[in-house]
């Protein structure tokens, strides 16, 4: 029996080292942006312009001649006006809700459907509409509760409100705090709703191509979802299996120092 316990004693640590071996992170699994410079002349940033959804708040400002009528559309706003930051989390307060049939209610021409519309296209169409009323309206629409959330591994998960409308996957994760050790830079997962289907894109971050797909600007209300490697889930498996494999050590060295006073 001893000496049986004595053979399998080295065989048991020589598995449990491989299996800690194993688990290890390689340098080319966290190393972002690797790969050969890309000269891309593509501007992802300059046609880039949010669409419009149920539940989104705008600001609609007027610039014309016509002061009551400026008001009209300021005080809308200015009543409910908060300052946000990126860390803040704050839920946008005044402006125009897009209600559940995709309309807004503006003063002077009413309900406008503005559901699937970008913002150019719904500036020009309220700007028509408002001339039956102001000389040479001028309107400027912003979006106010432009929000992703981003959890996994990161180190300050959480729901952000963006105030510039515009943010891309390398900014959305700097403000989460960068990614754990154990995120997979591999596996960045974009949750995205479009005309109410969720679509998942995945990015992989350590190439240089994620710099000129069509993913890396995010969108309002997506979720970016950072996964795990496995070495996570091995490292957890050894939290548990340590302990018996320090039960397991004192029991056989206390054997072998049995097998020694006993000869």
């Amino acid at each position: 029996m001893i000496k049986i316990t004595s053979k399998i004693f080295p065989i048991f640590i020589l598995v449990w080292i491989l299996t800690i071996l194993n688990s290890c992170i390689k340098t080319k699994d966290v190393t972002l942006f690797q790969g050969n410079f890309i000269d891309s002349t593509k501007n992802l940033s300059k046609d880039y312009d949010f669409i419009i959804e149920k539940n989104d708040i705008l600001e609609i400002s007027l610039l014309s001649t016509n002061k009551d009528a400026n008001e009209l559309f300021r005080t809308k706003f200015e009543e409910g006006r908060s300052v946000v930051s990126y860390s803040s989390g704050v839920a946008a307060k005044g402006g125009f809700l897009v209600d559940i049939n995709g309309n807004i209610e503006v003063p002077y021409i009413g309900k406008i459907f503005v559901e699937g519309k970008n913002r150019q296209k719904v500036t020009f169409e309220i700007e028509e509409k408002l001339k039956d009323y102001i000389q040479e309206p001028i309107i400027q629409i912003n979006l106010l509760n432009f929000k992703i959330t981003i959890l996994g591994e990161v180190k300050l998960p959480g729901t952000y409100t963006i105030p510039n409308e515009q943010i891309n996957i390398v900014q959305a994760l700097g403000i989460a705090g960068d990614l754990t050790t154990y995120g997979n830079r591999k596996k960045i997962k974009i949750i995205r709703q479009l005309n109410g289907m969720h679509q998942e894109i995945n990015i992989d971050l350590t190439k240089k191509e994620a710099f000129s797909s069509n993913t890396y600007y995010l969108k309002q209300n997506d979720i970016v979802y950072v996964q795990p490697v496995k070495a996570k889930i091995q490292n957890t498996n050894n939290q548990i299996f340590i302990p018996f494999v320090s039960v397991a050590s004192l029991v056989l060295t206390a054997i072998n120092l049995v097998k020694l006073l006993s000869q």
